[in-house]
């Protein structure tokens, strides 16, 4: 009887923030707004999916082969979607194939969750790392990388 008195008492001042469904859609959604807004030049969907805070990175190599990190700003994203409204200057891997993601949703703890967003079209995907601003989801880091071709 002490022990269940002890559990209660312990885990009485933890407020548990469990996964909702709303939080999923929620998170999907963001991701997508991301995703689709840069493939559509639409820059209103990217803003509503990335922190104005946004770093987003990769590795990249160069000629030699060293390795370095590549860095990019929600600015220079939201400038980079703009010129995606005549058409994505990308490598289209599935040309016959209309626009497409997947979104995984690895963890949401309270107001924090990671995600991972797929797109064979193009052939990159984003490790992305949300939080909750204001009771929105937004994205505030991205590690992206190139979808290994056979």
């Amino acid at each position: 009887m002490s022990f269940i008195i002890l559990t209660v008492l312990i885990t009485a001042g933890y407020h548990l923030n469990a996964q909702s469904e709303a939080d999923s859609l929620a998170i999907e959604k963001t991701c997508r707004n991301y995703i689709e807004g840069w493939a559509t030049g639409n820059t209103e969907r990217v803003e509503q999916g990335v922190s104005p805070e946004l770093v987003k990175r990769t590795v990249s190599q160069t000629k030699e082969g060293v390795s370095f990190t590549n860095n990019m700003s929600a600015s220079m994203l939201i400038m980079i979607t703009k010129s995606n409204k005549a058409g994505v200057k990308a490598p289209d891997f599935e040309p016959e194939k209309p626009f497409s993601m997947d979104v995984i949703i690895y963890d949401i703890s309270g107001d924090f969750a990671l995600a991972k967003t797929v797109n064979t079209k193009y052939g990159f995907f984003d490790y992305c790392q949300l939080a909750k601003f204001n009771g929105e989801w937004k994205i505030i880091n991205v590690l992206w990388g190139f979808l290994p071709q056979e």
